[in-house]
């Protein structure tokens, strides 16, 4: 799976649990609170995390 692919799952799975699975806000409550700018730099960051384990476990067991 190349690298574009896997961040669109990620990203799709994050959206979806985000918008739509978490309907009695329990787990994304915490974060609805903060602001565009915050929400934005939090999934930013959950995908540049999700891009490092990627190539990290990519090039371990691939190789």
């Amino acid at each position: 799976m190349n690298l574009i692919t896997f961040l669109v799952i990620i990203f799709i799975a994050l959206i979806v649990d985000f918008l739509w699975l978490d309907m009695e806000t329990k787990r994304w409550n915490w974060l609805k609170s903060q602001s565009k700018p915050q929400q934005i730099l939090f999934f930013s960051s959950f995908l540049g995390a999700s891009m490092i384990l990627y190539f990290l476990f990519g090039s371990k067991f691939l190789s």
